[in-house]
């Protein structure tokens, strides 16, 4: 990834949420897996706690309908995403 501080233009925060989203996939799969894993094995071996994969889903859901209404903005303002 290019070094946000190297660049003559900062990305717009559409941008930003966009990378963010694509970057938090990772905690989403691993809570997932967690959710899934929990009914076969005990709590000690699962690699995330079942409330904090609730917490990361959840937040996984924010975040996507953040990054939707942020874009309807700024289609809606004329703002080239």
């Amino acid at each position: 990834m290019v070094n946000l501080m190297e660049r003559k233009t900062p990305p717009s925060p559409m941008r930003l949420l966009e990378m963010l989203s694509d970057r938090f996939g990772a905690f989403e799969a691993v809570a997932y897996s967690t959710i899934k894993l929990a009914r076969f094995a005990p709590q000690d071996e699962l690699s995330m706690d079942l409330l904090v994969a609730e917490a990361v889903l959840e937040f996984a859901d924010d975040l996507r309908q953040a990054t939707v209404a942020a874009s309807n903005w700024a289609n809606t303002a004329g703002i080239r995403a």
